[in-house]
């Protein structure tokens, strides 16, 4: 591709020459991105297809405007413009910063933003490369795939690279977006940016519906080359809509007629896509743990694609509740675990704490139970139920949890 052509694709998405769209502002990300702008290491931006990492990295470049870095020292590369699609090639990294400098003439520090950087193959050779030789350019990327930026990163770029989890908006986010935001709505359409801004139900629905169309075919059946990508579709709304359940790979195996190996690999790329979490069983024994019999649990990572696969919400609060303070512990915890032990469960174990979940003001005493019977066996973990409106010792409204609670270093404060 020539210099011109370049630099031509580089203005629109670029603040050289234009105002950029920022979209609307999230503290709390910039809060905690921001100040490693100061630090060698490269920033990486991790989190499912349509979170909003690439407003997010608008935000960053508009802090760093604010904080007087010139505006041609900013680089945004956008790997998802159509315009790019033919040349997405480790070389494109070096003819677009050689296109850059000669065109904006700067000689100071380069702030090198890439979206979707897992693109192009053997992008983090190019980066490692720069990094090592000590040029003047502090990169920050983002990805939509787990793993396939884990693997690039703790191989040739371990040590050289701060990760960060962006999630769609925490009901906090979600009622500054919203000013009139209830959290009914939430519960039933979750925390994707534009969807909380669309104001029609109807649309909602079709930019979710949108959303899971192209987490799966974009960033699975494309990436993987999978064959046979209805299987991979109808797994994949099973898992979404049954949020919560635990994955059985024997019972499914006849259902979707998959070998196990196959149904735990499309498992794998869709906790890779941030489609699902999966939430393993609690045990300090790693026997016990990895046991075969200690099924793990899948959880999808907004409550909309729930709704937009299933028809039931209706009669399935108790999931909503439930996968809503799952997305909250994501937020803050790299690994969520349950327990069970006869009739005894505890929803999730996070860090130090261990949560139930009720739907319901009329709190089942299986609830309770749960929770003293774990700590009869477990000692020195907080306790916390979480159900719509009651308050007392140990208990809290899921709305105070979502709005008050601040997770830090394992424990909870409201």
């Amino acid at each position: 591709m020539d210099e011109a052509t370049i630099i031509e694709i580089l203005k629109k998405w670029n603040p050289w020459e234009r105002k950029l769209d920022f979209g609307v502002k999230r503290p709390y990300y910039i809060k905690k991105i921001y100040p490693y702008f100061e630090r060698k290491e490269v920033l990486v931006l991790k989190g499912i297809r349509r979170s909003g990492k690439s407003t997010l990295m608008k935000q960053l470049i508009r802090e760093l405007i604010k904080n007087r870095v010139d505006k041609k020292q900013v680089l945004y590369l956008n790997l998802d413009d159509y315009n790019l699609a033919n040349d997405l090639k480790i070389s494109l990294f070096e003819d677009v910063l050689n296109a850059y400098i000669k065109y904006s003439g700067n000689k100071n520090k380069i702030y090198f933003f890439i979206d979707e950087i897992q693109k192009i193959d053997g992008w983090e050779k190019w980066i490692r490369t720069k990094y090592d030789l000590n040029e003047n350019i502090k990169f920050t990327i983002s990805g939509s795939t787990a793993s396939l930026l884990s693997k690039k990163l703790s191989t040739l770029l371990t040590g050289r690279n701060l990760s960060f989890k962006i999630m769609p908006l925490s009901f906090k986010e979600f009622t500054e977006f919203k000013k009139d935001g209830l959290l009914e709505e939430y519960l039933k359409f979750g925390g994707f940016p534009e969807v909380v801004l669309e104001k029609s139900e109807d649309k909602k629905l079709f930019i979710l519906h949108q959303y899971f169309e192209d987490i799966i075919y974009k960033d699975i059946v494309e990436r993987y080359n999978i064959r046979n990508a209805k299987q991979l579709v109808e797994l994949a709304r099973y898992f979404v809509s049954a949020s919560g359940s635990k994955a059985s790979f024997n019972k499914l195996s006849n259902v979707f007629g998959l070998s196990n190996d196959t149904l735990a690999l499309y498992v794998s790329y869709m906790i890779d896509a941030y489609l699902l979490f999966e939430v393993t069983y609690f045990s300090f024994s790693a026997k016990i743990k990895h046991d075969v019999t200690k099924l793990s649990k899948l959880y999808a990572l907004d409550n909309g694609l729930i709704n937009v696969v299933s028809v039931k919400y209706s009669k399935s609060l108790g999931q909503m509740f439930e996968n809503t303070v799952l997305v909250k512990l994501v937020e803050s915890f790299d690994e969520v675990s349950y327990w069970s032990e006869l009739k005894s469960e505890i929803d999730f174990i996070a860090g130090r704490i261990a949560i139930n979940v009720t739907a319901t003001d009329e709190i089942p005493d299986r609830e309770f139970k749960g929770l003293n019977d774990f700590n009869k066996k477990h000692k020195n973990f907080s306790n916390l139920l979480i159900t719509p409106n009651t308050k007392m010792k140990n208990v809290t409204t899921l709305q105070n949890f979502l709005t008050k609670t601040v997770i830090q270093n394992h424990s909870i404060f409201s």
